[in-house]
C-alpha cells in the first residue's frame, strides 16, 4: 500500500506540470486546464491498480486527457466543419469525403451545422476504438504515428479503424445527402 502511494506521489510530482502545459496547449485556458489536469490525476488515483506497468502510466495520463479534452472541447461548445482541423494521411480518407459540395445550396451555413450535429451523433454509435481513432486523427489533428504512439497499437490497426469508422459514417450519413440533393 505504501509503495502504490509513493508511486502515485511520484508519477503526480514529476508529471502534473507537464500534463497541464499539454492540456493548456490544447485548449488555451490554464484554468480550464488546471481543471482538466485534476480529472485526469483522480481518475489515474481510481485506476491505478488496473495500470500494471509503472511505464504505462505516463501514456495512460496522456491517453486519458486527450479523452478529456475531447469532452471539454464538445461541451464547451458545438463545432462547426470550418473550426475543425481536416486533413488527409496515409489513409487517403478524411472528414470531407463524407460531405457532398454545399457551394450551389442556399441556405449552406444551415446545412452544415445540420450535417456537423449528424456526425457528432453518429460518432457516439461507433465502437468506441473506432470513434477514438476517427476523432483523434480528423478532429485533434494527429496522426497515425502520433497517435500509434501512445495507444501502443500498429498504424495498420489505427488506418483499419479510421476507415470502419468512416465506411459507417458515411453509410449513416447517406439518407441526408439524398434529401439535399432532392
Amino acid at each position: 500500500m505504501a509503495g502504490k502511494k509513493q508511486n502515485i506521489e511520484n508519477t503526480y510530482q514529476e508529471e502534473q506540470g507537464r500534463l497541464t502545459n499539454y492540456i493548456k496547449g490544447k485548449i488555451g485556458s490554464l484554468e480550464d486546464a488546471e481543471d482538466i489536469a485534476q480529472d485526469v490525476f483522480l481518475s489515474f488515483v481510481g485506476g491505478f491498480d488496473e495500470i500494471s506497468d509503472l511505464r504505462k502510466s505516463i501514456s495512460w495520463l496522456y491517453t486519458v486527457a486527450k479523452n478529456k479534452i475531447v469532452d471539454y472541447r464538445r461541451k464547451k461548445k458545438p463545432l462547426s466543419i470550418e473550426d475543425q482541423n481536416i486533413n488527409e494521411e496515409e489513409d487517403g480518407l478524411n472528414l470531407m469525403d463524407l460531405l457532398p459540395s454545399l457551394e450551389t445550396m442556399p441556405d449552406e451555413q444551415i446545412m452544415k451545422d445540420m450535417i456537423w450535429e449528424e456526425i457528432q451523433l453518429r460518432l457516439q454509435e461507433l465502437p468506441k476504438e473506432q470513434r477514438e481513432v476517427f476523432e483523434w486523427h480528423e478532429l485533434e489533428g494527429y496522426s497515425f504515428k502520433q497517435i500509434s504512439g501512445f495507444t501502443g497499437l500498429t498504424v495498420n490497426t489505427l488506418i483499419s479503424r479510421k476507415r470502419y469508422a468512416v465506411l459507417y459514417l458515411r453509410e449513416q450519413l447517406e439518407s441526408i445527402f439524398k434529401l439535399m440533393k432532392d
